[in-house]
């Protein structure tokens, strides 16, 4: 009785871990292909006028309203980021690092804290946006490159 005790307390504890481990094979880095199909739908469902599509283009996100909720249609696309659990973490190391992410390194301390520098955001396109910024101002080439691919 005590091993069956034992054997359903360990599968109880792996059970519950499971929702902590990231299975890098459900998440698909995204191409070039997709960041210009996102930006087109984000585009359309936001209205964003001609002016700030060219600044979005030239990787510039204006402190705006409407740029604000771009960033946060953007994520949302990617995987990113969503209005009930905020930045997925490890979606966005794996997008920037490719397939061979580990979670453990020094970029994820950076996407974590520009994640947690959002938090008090009080809505969802502000928390989107100021935690996309913050790792946008030190890592755009890692940005750029993560879809650089066709």
């Amino acid at each position: 009785m005590k091993i069956c005790i034992t054997f359903l307390s360990l599968l109880a504890v792996m059970v519950a871990d499971a929702d902590h481990t990231h299975d890098h094979a459900a998440y698909v880095v995204k191409t070039k292909q997709d960041l210009t199909k996102y930006r087109e739908d984000c585009v359309s469902k936001l209205s964003i006028p001609a002016d700030l599509v060219e600044k979005y283009k030239k990787w510039e996100y204006p402190d705006d309203d409407k740029s604000r909720c771009y960033l946060k249609c953007i994520f949302e696309h990617f995987g990113m980021f969503d209005e009930q659990n905020g930045f997925n973490i490890h979606n966005i190391h794996h997008q920037v690092a490719g397939d061979n992410v580990n979670h453990s390194d020094e970029l994820h301390e950076k996407i974590e804290k520009c994640a947690n520098q959002a938090e008090d955001a009080t809505d969802a396109c502000t928390k989107a946006y100021r935690g996309g910024i913050c790792f946008l101002k030190e890592n755009l080439s890692l940005v750029k490159q993560s879809v650089a691919a066709e």
